[in-house]
């Protein structure tokens, strides 16, 4: 009975000491985690406030740069408050306009260049291409089809024209990529459009699918009825007043005229659909009556502006003689821009020898 109740006893104190140790521990462990819990806190805060104050300095400096473009941004005009770099070898409008201005001065003819495919654009670019442009006909060129397929009612134009920029601007290294937008489109606001433009990494702008390749009754009721030419000279103003390089088409004095005192960097000559080949035209002006024309549109776009490009484009010049032979019988004219000529034309006769030379094969 003693040795049962010694036994008792020491189980008592073993369980007491037991005890004691869980409590001191437990003690511990609540004070330990009470200190972790305030320096988390005050970590937190610490951190809370240095994210607080990079969001107002971050706050501020779009403030700063969103007011500075707004002042500096014509009345009516609006702009875009998005803060970004330009895309490696997409270059602001100064300088590309300062580059192909110093090879007018050389002599060098500036050749601009249509893609229809990101292939096509970036061996345009391999060959030398001084500019290159997106726009809707491309599409349905490079698909067998006649570019003014771009005219009708098949597409979206500048949906589509926004869809080859996407595939088209990762291709290209260092020359500038131009959209081609459909300014008469009553379902797109255009500033926002361009804004968009400017955003993917375009460079500048040209009017196409234009009215200018419209005529008649046709073309008289576009004009009456707010799908006229002069949305499209609307347009290059607000692309210039944006920054974007501008190369719209003109295909008269008064179009001309009209495209320079918008602020047109580049005025090209159009001469109408682009003969020769499978889809081109049959119906054309002679190279002697495009002289004659693209002479009396030249003039007319530097009589308002002396500092103004001109390019010539489409009709009977579609291969680089057609193109010097313009060229060396009109003044103030500093080269051609192609868009059939510089894809669709190459493409017909290189595959088509292409198979011949495989069909000519020797066998065993």
């Amino acid at each position: 009975m003693v040795a049962q109740g010694a036994r008792r006893t020491q189980g008592a104190r073993h369980k007491a000491r037991i005890t004691r140790s869980t409590r001191r521990s437990l003690l511990w462990r609540l004070r330990e985690g009470a200190r972790g819990a305030h320096a988390f806190a005050a970590s937190a805060a610490a951190a809370a406030a240095i994210v607080a104050s990079a969001a107002a300095a971050t706050s501020r400096t779009v403030a700063a740069v969103t007011a500075a473009t707004a002042a500096a941004a014509p009345t009516g005009v609006a702009v875009h408050t998005a803060v970004s770099l330009p895309p490696a070898g997409r270059g602001p409008r100064d300088a590309i306009l300062e580059r192909l201005r110093e090879m007018a001065a050389r002599g060098e003819p500036i050749i601009g260049a249509g893609a229809g495919t990101g292939i096509s654009a970036k061996f345009e670019e391999a060959g030398g291409a001084d500019l290159i442009v997106v726009y809707n006909s491309g599409r349905f060129r490079m698909g067998g089809h006649g570019s003014l397929a771009g005219l009708l009612p098949f597409k979206d134009a500048n949906a589509v024209m926004l869809e080859m920029g996407e595939e088209i601007l990762p291709v290209l290294r260092r020359t500038p990529l131009l959209a081609g937008v459909c300014a008469t489109d009553p379902f797109r606001r255009m500033d926002k459009l361009l804004e968009t433009v400017k955003a993917l990494g375009f460079a500048g702008t040209q009017n196409f699918p234009t009215v200018g390749l419209m005529d008649g009754v046709f073309r008289q009721n576009l004009e009456e009825t707010g799908m006229s030419y002069s949305l499209e000279v609307d347009m290059i103003r607000l692309s210039r007043a944006l920054g974007l390089l501008t190369t719209p088409y003109a295909f008269n004095v008064r179009e001309a005229r009209q495209m320079a005192a918008a602020g047109a960097d580049v005025v090209v000559a159009h001469m109408g659909l682009t003969t020769k080949g499978s889809i081109g035209a049959s119906t054309a002006l002679t190279l002697d009556e495009s002289v004659a024309r693209v002479q009396q549109i030249a003039d007319a776009a530097l009589e308002v502006n002396p500092h103004v490009l001109v390019l010539t484009h489409g009709g009977p010049i579609s291969m680089p003689e057609d193109a010097e032979y313009v060229q060396t019988r009109t003044a103030n004219v500093h080269g051609f821009y192609g868009a059939s000529s510089m894809e669709r034309l190459p493409v017909e006769t290189a595959i088509t020898e292409q198979i011949r030379q495989f069909k000519r094969i020797r066998m065993s």
